[in-house]
């Protein structure tokens, strides 16, 4: 392998460096930033999204087919290939087995919405936690491979593997691995649970892998900001190949650290999850009120998928937060109150407000399979 430093590569991390506490410069030690090659023989895109579903299924938001039907109306429009569904009501993960809302969500939300094309990942409730997350996929697009639980605690803190569909790579015998981890953390005003659990998280991964591969960390982090040990656990790191970024802060650049949502979350308005509603009664009485007030929801993806170091690559400012348009501070997601929310159709925004109080995060991948590609070799992953 080639090892380059791209043109203005050193000033980018100076000035990355000079308006964050953090230290996120990407390494050069095991990162290829050579373009890629013309000879393309395959390009395609990921949406990557995470959204917690406030307690699907415990009854509280009303029946399940009233919700079935809100949440296909959201996969129509967002059209995930990998959408991890955190806070489901904790049921028998066996599937086909009574009660199972993975079944619930796969048959008449995502695959009611485009039939057969998604399956979901095993999932896991080690910790007998109340609730769950679930990891689903475009099976079109993506082969899974395996589930393994990092943390249990409180909730479970799984690790996903999947490879990308593709006949030239598979015929090359170069498979691209696609990782996933998936965050629900402990909620409140103290964040030393949340700390611990994300912490123990990112010590797992590191101790998984000597640098990082093509990897997303994702899902309600419940940070109040980027000062959170936990929140700094992921970004932060001795070695500058196991950080994770979050795409506003870099590469998109559109924000600078430090950053604390719930004091002033005026800043970052546009990336606000926490909630969709503002009365604390309507549309129900479940979950959390106050309108856009804080960014617990986050993706964070690794150095390789930001420089595309090995078929997949993050696209720049792809990163959104949906049907948050910048106007919701305070108020519901389909309050006229200060400007009609336009930035998805109405049927969309009524959707979001009647299925979760959180709005859902989405980010964009670039797939590009190319036979003549010389490529880092993924770190071997470790038990």
């Amino acid at each position: 392998m080639r090892i380059l430093i791209a043109p203005g590569f050193i000033s980018l991390v100076f000035i990355l460096h000079s308006c964050s506490k953090n230290n996120q410069a990407v390494s050069n030690n095991t990162i290829d930033t050579n373009p890629l090659p013309n000879t393309v023989s395959k390009i395609d895109t990921l949406k990557i999204m995470a959204y917690n579903v406030l307690n699907f299924g415990n009854g509280c938001q009303g029946t399940l087919t009233n919700l079935d039907s809100y949440f296909k109306t959201i996969i129509q429009y967002t059209q995930p290939d990998i959408i991890s569904c955190e806070k489901i009501n904790a049921f028998n993960p066996t599937p086909g087995s009574f009660g199972n809302l993975a079944d619930e969500l796969l048959n008449n939300g995502l695959n009611g919405a485009f039939p057969n094309q998604y399956a979901y990942a095993l999932p896991s409730n080690n910790s007998r936690g109340s609730n769950m997350a679930v990891l689903f996929y475009n099976k079109q697009k993506l082969t899974y491979v395996k589930t393994q639980t990092l943390v249990a605690n409180i909730t479970d803190f799984n690790f996903y593997k999947l490879y990308y569909n593709d006949v030239n790579l598979s015929t090359t015998g170069d498979t691209t691995f696609l990782y996933v981890v998936v965050n629900h953390t402990q909620s409140g005003s103290s964040s030393s649970v949340r700390d611990q659990q994300v912490s123990s998280e990112m010590t797992m991964l590191r101790n998984k892998f000597s640098y990082f591969p093509n990897l997303i960390n994702m899902g309600d982090f419940n940070t109040a900001g980027s000062y959170e040990s936990g929140y700094q656990s992921v970004v932060n790191a001795t070695d500058s190949t196991t950080i994770l970024y979050d795409p506003p802060y870099y590469p998109d650049k559109q924000l600078l650290y430090p950053g604390n949502w719930d004091v002033t979350p005026y800043l970052v308005a546009p990336y606000l999850t926490t909630s969709t509603r503002s009365s604390a009664s309507i549309p129900n009485t479940c979950g959390t009120s106050g309108g856009a007030k804080s960014w617990f929801d986050h993706i964070f993806i690794s150095p390789w998928l930001v420089t595309g170091a090995n078929y997949m690559q993050y696209i720049p400012n792809s990163y959104q937060t949906i049907g948050n348009d910048g106007n919701r501070l305070g108020v519901d997601i389909n309050s006229t109150t200060p400007a009609t929310n336009n930035s998805a159709p109405s049927s969309v925004i009524n959707a979001l407000f009647q299925f979760s109080n959180k709005y859902p995060v989405m980010l964009k991948l670039l797939v590009k399979a190319n036979r003549n590609r010389v490529s880092p070799t993924d770190p071997v992953e470790k038990n």
